[in-house]
């Protein structure tokens, strides 16, 4: 006799299948990997760690869509602590309406720590974006515990990005991706962690190029890669947040 063991709780599944829960998922903007992902997109509600061997390899490419499908529906964009960003003229280039990103940096990494679970906690935004400190105290796993459980209280996406040398670290996060550069305009994408079956093979991606951009021509592969250069850093007015001061998103 079969039954569902989703009727029984929403946390439980067959190892041969996707597991589900009442989160809302957010297509990815790739029909591959949404193919892979519980659901069939992004979960809300949840941890989402996407894990790099450095940065500017194109993860902010990889997660444009959700940031331009998102921006146009006026939810608000939270990034806390990027190490690099674009110019916004990249940011409209890609369709992302900029009323809707905030940045927020700080002085001190128990600050960014601080700010980050301010945002969660005030369930406010339709995706945040964080970049954890890298000292051991401040990722830990009960801080990534603490951080996962404000993320089932809210209704956005989490996404936090960590070094690749965390994947053989324990993590609450639900879901987990390593990202690696196969290109300039492209990235393999493999799920270390999800709530379904083992997915031996990677996943390659076409990383998206600004709206109206021709193809194969020095202009739009100039623009393209302007998201990856640390060169390029963000002109958004931003102000520090001091120790123990109120963010306003």
């Amino acid at each position: 006799m079969s039954f569902d063991l989703a009727n029984i709780h929403p946390g439980l599944w067959r190892a041969h299948q996707h597991g589900s829960d009442n989160s809302t998922r957010i297509p990815s903007g790739y029909v591959h990997l949404d193919q892979q992902l519980p659901g069939g997109g992004w979960p809300t509600r949840n941890l989402i760690e996407l894990l790099l061997k450095h940065h500017g390899i194109g993860e902010l490419r990889f997660l444009m869509p959700v940031l331009r499908k998102l921006s146009l529906e006026q939810k608000k964009l939270v990034l806390i602590g990027a190490p690099l960003l674009p110019l916004t003229p990249v940011f409209e280039q890609f369709g992302v309406a900029l009323n809707q990103v905030y940045l927020i940096q700080t002085d001190k990494p128990q600050d960014r720590l601080w700010a980050i679970e301010q945002v969660l906690q005030s369930d406010s935004f339709g995706a945040l974006f964080m970049w954890l400190p890298e000292e051991k105290t401040l990722c830990s796993p009960t801080v990534l515990r603490r951080l996962q459980y404000q993320a089932t209280r809210s209704q956005g996406l989490s996404f936090v990005f960590r070094p690749i040398r965390a994947q053989v670290q324990p993590s609450p996060a639900s879901l987990r991706l390593c990202l690696a550069a196969q290109s300039p305009n492209s990235l393999r994408v493999h799920l270390i962690k999800r709530r379904g079956p083992v997915l031996e093979r990677s996943i390659l991606i076409d990383l998206p190029k600004p709206q109206g951009a021709l193809p194969n021509t020095p202009h739009s592969q100039e623009l393209v890669r302007a998201l990856d250069r640390p060169e390029l850093q963000t002109n958004f007015q931003t102000t520090p947040q001091p120790t123990g001061s109120q963010i306003a998103i």
